[in-house]
């Protein structure tokens, strides 16, 4: 067998786990290695955003974000760790801009008396990720610039002596009778076992959106629509065949780590097939379908009925949460007519931006839709009657014709009685404008959150809520510490995973050191 010797392992080498080496990198001094499942950088790095959050190191600034982010747990979450993370965050200007020399052409800096009070680009999830300065950085290509940043993190950790060994899973982790995690085994190509020896390992694999098995027992794919999670993607659109099997959080809990709460990270979707890149959009996975879906526009179940104030569109969690609640099928119906269609030609709500740049125009609806029917979707349909919609769509008629009595009414007058819409969001459908509009709306997501948690250093817990000596883990296998648990999809691709990251490796560094 195949004996790999380091002082700290790392698994995964997403957001979390580079930001782990790199922490243990500046430490110096130790042997650093890391297992990525992928045949390349895996995680997040396939699809990572184009901004990054950054609270400043300002007590004002820290204070507010702690508040903010200790609220939005409801007070569930570990407040030391919330402490640690947001402090970890002013460190990414830094990092990203000057040592990366990654470009951040626009940011858009935050009052820290406003923080958790925005929507829109920032706020698909909820206010959690709302607590800084947001930084749009440049990349390769539309939207990629975090990609971009950690691959340069990978070249430069490699120059300063870290190892990565792709295509190369750990799959068990082995802890001594003291209790104590030695190390871990992790398998090749072939199939042959490696035997890692370490002193400290860290997990950070990611989610678990590549094991349908798992997601079925999260509850994500009670639907009738199941194949839709199975196309290549968009509604699961962010990590397509990333390999995030939960591996990371069996094999802990395999030694006894205590298992916590897993959520969806929310991004409602029209999936695939044919649903394709648009000219405006910042997201290489975001398309002109997805930036229609996030306007503020008529949203109905099966019966007809509306179930939430249709402003919230561009808040993911609260869409997908009420899809869940207010559905049967994991699925939502967004109809709107010609004169919308149309109002979206000469460009965006006003005021209301997301996933599109300010004064973009959104033209060739029904062309759009017609290409991507032809290609076999069948989660959007275009007709001139609401009759055909319905049986399209399979909405219930009778339903739906008496919420357009009663929420064209609201339009007129300016007065939603039932969920108290503002006024300028509320846009009638009427069959006299000439034609319909239907998109089904899927509850999906980025990838999971949760898994594991851990204390204020990153030490994994067992189910006593000690720490497992020697054992430590970030990112999104442990939001359910920064958010609460089950974690309320905050999201943080970056702000989450990268902090803990950075924590996991300054932990895992001074307890091999003997610091602690």
């Amino acid at each position: 067998m195949k004996v790999i010797k380091t002082d700290v392992a790392i698994m995964g080498s997403g957001v979390a786990g580079m930001g782990a080496a790199y922490q243990l990198a500046c430490a110096g001094g130790l042997k650093v290695a890391v297992f990525e499942k992928y045949p390349a950088q895996g995680g997040a790095v396939s699809n990572c955003p184009m901004c990054f959050c950054s609270t400043p190191d300002t007590p004002q600034a820290q204070k507010s974000a702690y508040e903010v982010l200790a609220k939005f747990s409801n007070y569930t979450a570990n407040m030391g760790l919330i402490s640690k993370v947001v402090k970890y965050s002013s460190m990414f200007p830094d990092l990203f801009l000057n040592k990366l020399n990654i470009k951040a052409p626009m940011v858009v800096s935050r009052d820290p008396a406003d923080y958790g009070n925005q929507r829109g680009y920032t706020m698909g999830h909820a206010n959690g990720l709302d607590v800084g300065d947001i930084y749009f950085i440049e990349g390769r290509g539309q939207g990629h610039g975090m990609a971009l940043a950690l691959l340069r993190l990978r070249l430069m950790l490699e120059k300063q002596g870290v190892s990565f060994y792709f295509s190369t899973p750990i799959k068990k982790i082995i802890r001594s009778e003291s209790g104590k995690v030695t190390g871990a085994i992790a398998y090749e190509k072939d199939g042959s076992e490696i035997q890692i020896q370490c002193s400290a390992l860290i997990v950070a694999s990611g989610g678990i959106s590549g094991n349908i098995e798992m997601m079925k027992e999260l509850g994500v794919l009670k639907t009738k629509y199941e194949e839709a999670y199975r196309d290549g993607g968009q509604v699961m659109i962010t990590f397509p065949d990333s390999c995030q099997d939960g591996d990371g959080q069996k094999a802990v809990w395999e030694i006894g780590g205590k298992r916590a709460g897993i959520v969806i990270s929310a991004d409602p979707q029209v999936p695939n097939p044919g649903v394709r890149v648009g000219p405006n959009t910042p997201w290489l996975a975001a398309n002109q379908t997805k930036i229609i879906t996030e306007q503020p526009y008529l949203r109905v179940n099966e019966l007809g009925k509306r179930f939430i104030n249709e402003e919230m569109s561009n808040n993911h969690t609260a869409i997908s949460t009420s899809i869940i609640r207010n559905n049967t099928n994991m699925a939502c119906y967004m109809i709107f007519d010609e004169d919308t269609a149309q109002s979206l030609a000469e460009g965006v709500e006003d005021g209301y931006v997301y996933f599109i740049f300010k004064g973009a125009k959104v033209e060739h609806i029904r062309e759009q839709m017609d290409e991507a029917i032809a290609k076999g979707n069948r989660h959007m349909c275009h007709f001139d009657t609401i009759h055909e919609v319905c049986a399209y769509m399979g909405i219930d008629e009778t339903g739906l014709r008496k919420t357009l009595e009663r929420y064209n009414r609201a339009c007129e007058t300016g007065i939603d009685e039932d969920f108290k819409t503002d006024p300028k969001y509320l846009r009638p459908v009427r069959e006299e404008s000439g034609h319909i509009y239907c998109y089904r709306i899927l509850a999906g997501g980025y990838d999971t959150m949760g898994g594991l948690l851990i204390d204020e250093n990153a030490n994994v817990l067992d189910e006593d809520n000690l720490p497992i000596e020697g054992l430590y883990a970030a990112g999104d296998m442990v939001t359910g510490s920064l958010y609460g648990d089950p974690p309320a999809n905050a999201g943080g691709t970056v702000y989450g995973s990268m902090t803990t990251g950075l924590l996991a490796g300054d932990s895992a560094g001074a307890y091999v050191k003997g610091a602690i």
